[in-house]
């Protein structure tokens, strides 16, 4: 999306942050994640359960603003 102008900074600045922060843990798309994100079954969206599904295997809640997700009963929201 940074290609199209519709976001506003690269993923060379999103690893830049990642790398120099310690707010920020990168968590890699493990077995176990994608095992939980099919457990979802009210977030029809792949990538909305793959996210939401990382949360919910780290036992965290999740910050968003994306309806759907919010009213999940399978993972904690922070709105």
């Amino acid at each position: 999306m940074h290609e199209r102008k519709k976001i506003p900074t690269s993923l060379d600045n999103i690893q830049n942050i990642l790398d120099n922060s310690v707010n920020y843990i990168e968590e890699k798309l493990s077995a176990g994640i994608i095992k939980t994100a099919f457990e979802i079954k009210d977030i029809p969206e792949l990538h909305d359960r793959l996210i939401a599904g990382t949360a919910r295997y780290l036992n965290l809640q999740l910050i968003t603003n994306d309806l759907i997700i919010l009213e999940s009963k399978y993972v904690k929201c922070v709105k």
